[in-house]
């Protein structure tokens, strides 16, 4: 079945440093045209989004999608005598117009050789950058943004985008903390699931493509009994548990070594809970990759919980990866 119109171009005129351009127009030109897409909405998170994008878009060769969704329509109160407000135009398009223009230039900034593409859409955010993710490479937003698509993806909506999007969603927000045992460096939680091996390999080319380390996280729990009150039961050996959670990272990584020998990869296992383990870890990081199988679907390390409180809380950007498979029309 065809997917319906999620939204309306309002694309108007040329607009400076981008090419004006329905995302579908890109898609038709085939897998060259697999661009970043990133949610533009005029907030300072919003521009860490586009500056985040640039770069990733540059350094893997790629184009970079600007795109504008104007949620609405809102409410003019008319002038005085009639009662009832009435339904205006969600914004004027000679300001959605210079939005795209303001996000280009800050992208030339970035690099001025990058192949850039704008569009404006009228509708709902959500479905309009699901569906753009269908033909993207990465789906970027802002976190905290109070425009139309960053205050749509704030909060437990930016998690909704992240596990059913069909690319990677790369949620950026101001980095906090510094210092870290892995400054500077991409950091990735592993538990062994096919949604761990696809946020491993995101999380390896994001290192390699940055020159960047790369460490690898596992964090495991010990059992406890609730009949002897919620502690260990008497057989229970802690030391096997440890080697076993040892030899799990240790096999997840063994080919990438392989395949990659110019990232410097560090192995860490700790026990405890992921959530911790991998704010600890990603202080300081240049991103934080997990992964989720999406639809609620989550297992070990990568359970629902995990992916959201990162998404809410990993204090440098975050990378949700979900293993792309195709979807039903």
């Amino acid at each position: 079945m065809k997917r319906p119109a999620v939204g309306s171009a309002c694309w108007t005129g040329y607009v400076e440093g981008a090419v004006p351009m329905s995302f579908s127009e890109m898609a038709a030109k085939g897998s060259r045209a697999r661009a970043a897409v990133v949610g533009v909405d005029g907030t300072a998170e919003g521009e860490r989004a586009i500056r985040w994008a640039a770069h990733d878009a540059a350094r893997l060769g790629r184009p970079l999608h600007l795109l504008h969704v104007c949620a609405g329509p809102t409410l003019v109160y008319p002038p005085p005598g009639l009662s009832l407000p009435v339904a205006g135009a969600p914004r004027p398009t000679t300001h959605a117009a210079r939005l795209i223009t303001d996000a280009a230039v800050l992208a030339r900034q970035v690099c001025a050789g990058l192949d850039i593409t704008g569009e404006t859409i009228g509708g709902r955010p959500i479905p309009i950058l699901l569906a753009a993710s269908e033909h993207a490479a990465t789906v970027v937003v802002g976190r905290r943004g109070m425009g139309e698509v960053g205050a749509v993806v704030a909060g437990s909506t930016a998690v909704d985008l992240a596990e059913h999007a069909a690319c990677p969603v790369v949620v950026v927000r101001e980095r906090r903390g510094v210092g870290g045992p892995n400054q500077g460096r991409v950091v990735v939680g592993v538990d062994g699931t096919a949604a761990s091996e696809a946020a491993v390999a995101f999380a390896v080319e994001q290192a390699a493509v940055r020159g960047a380390g790369l460490t690898a996280v596992h964090a495991y729990q010990l059992p406890v009994d609730p009949a002897l009150g919620g502690t260990l039961p008497g057989y229970f050996d802690l030391g096997a548990r440890s080697q076993a959670a040892q030899r799990l990272l240790s096999e997840a990584m063994s080919g990438w070594r392989e395949r990659c020998p110019e990232v410097d990869l560090r192995l860490h296992v700790e026990l405890g809970g992921p959530v911790g383990a991998l704010k600890r870890a990603s202080t300081g990081a240049e991103l934080l990759v997990v992964g989720t199988g999406g639809r609620g679907t989550l297992r070990g390390l990568l359970l629902g919980s995990v992916s959201r409180a990162m998404v809410h809380h990993a204090p440098c950007p975050v990378a949700v990866v979900r293993p792309r498979t195709p979807r039903a029309r």
